[in-house]
């Protein structure tokens, strides 16, 4: 028993120095809290919507952020023209109705005040009625923490190549793809 207890001992501090000396940081459980509220910045982000808590909405940002969305036309930087870009939403006949996000990873820089995340969202919404869902969107961003809350400074969606809806190559490739 106390030889198996020495080994794994070994094996531990062997994988830590390992990852130290390769220029790796060895993952240690979130014990700061940071974890959840920036799951929760990440989450609110798409989620405003169901509510449509415009105020609660423009909080999750930073004054100089960047929105990439999945749509050329879709490039904002900063929150002024975040609030402009988002005046859509503001009808009546819209309403976000769920999301969903689908492998969520969370890393946090050394100094623990910058996270980064990538996930698999889905985003319905309504709008006059008819519901519609973005599915598969790949989500990146950057969270950094600012005046002890963490706001988005950079969000990006995109389509990978290979899982880009039909409806969208109709819509935007149409006539520009020519079969041999």
């Amino acid at each position: 028993m106390k030889t198996l207890k020495m080994n794994l001992y070994l094996i531990i501090w062997s994988v830590v120095i390992t990852g130290s000396v390769c220029g790796q940081d060895v993952a240690l459980p979130d014990t700061s809290g940071n974890y959840s509220a920036v799951k929760y910045t990440i989450e609110q982000s798409i989620g405003w919507a169901v509510e449509k808590n415009f105020e609660a909405m423009y909080g999750l940002w930073a004054e100089d952020m960047f929105h990439f969305w999945l749509f050329s036309d879709s490039r904002v930087i900063g929150l002024e023209a975040f609030k402009e870009y988002s005046e859509v939403w503001k009808d009546p006949d819209f309403r976000g109705t769920s999301f969903e996000f689908r492998d969520l990873r969370i890393v946090f820089s050394r100094s623990g005040d910058v996270a980064w995340y990538s996930c698999y969202l889905d985003d319905c919404s309504s709008y006059k009625g008819k519901e519609s869902c973005l599915k598969d969107v790949f989500q990146t961003g950057v969270l950094e923490k600012r005046e002890g809350r963490w706001v988005h400074v950079l969000m990006h969606g995109s389509y990978p190549v290979d899982r880009i809806p039909a409806d969208y190559v109709r819509r935007f490739y149409y006539g520009t793809i020519k079969s041999k």
